[in-house]
């Protein structure tokens, strides 16, 4: 029989979680974060930060913010059954991503997303101006909780 860890043995153990960037693998890790839930909510109840690239940032403002991860889920999906009803699906001119996740941020990070979010959620960025990568995890109002979620989606 294989050797296996106990959670007893995991639960004195920190851990960050990490999102990865990918539009594709974001319903992927929404079904994680409810396996996780489910089965071993101390694991994200006590991780110190919660991180996320691109998609994974949206992800993880969810999991930091305590959004049903099935609501988002079905924000998705919806998005993805409308977006198909057009000519090329998500690549037709008149399907816009980047309004839609704003919309969606907006409708769903509570009003104090800041709070949450601030010291916990990390999410990775790249600055323009030299191309520097940067880790925000700093928040003064849910509006930079959004903004922040929105540049690192650089989908237009």
């Amino acid at each position: 029989m294989p050797h296996s860890i106990s959670s007893s043995h995991l639960r004195g153990v920190p851990w960050d979680i990490s999102f990865s960037g990918s539009g594709f693998l974001a319903t992927y890790q929404l079904g994680a974060v409810l396996c996780f839930l489910k089965y071993t909510p101390w694991i994200l109840q006590s991780a110190p930060h919660i991180l996320g690239a691109s998609a994974g940032s949206v992800v993880a403002a969810a999991v930091v913010c305590k959004i049903n991860p099935t609501t988002i889920r079905d924000e998705i999906i919806l998005f993805v059954k409308t977006a198909m009803a057009f000519p090329l699906g998500p690549l037709n001119p008149s399907v816009n991503v980047f309004q839609w996740l704003e919309c969606v941020l907006r409708k769903h990070l509570p009003s104090d997303a800041h709070h949450f979010a601030s010291g916990r959620l990390g999410v990775a960025v790249t600055r323009l101006s030299d191309g520097k990568h940067l880790i925000m995890s700093e928040f003064q109002s849910k509006e930079d909780v959004v903004e922040v979620s929105l540049c690192c989606n650089s989908v237009k």
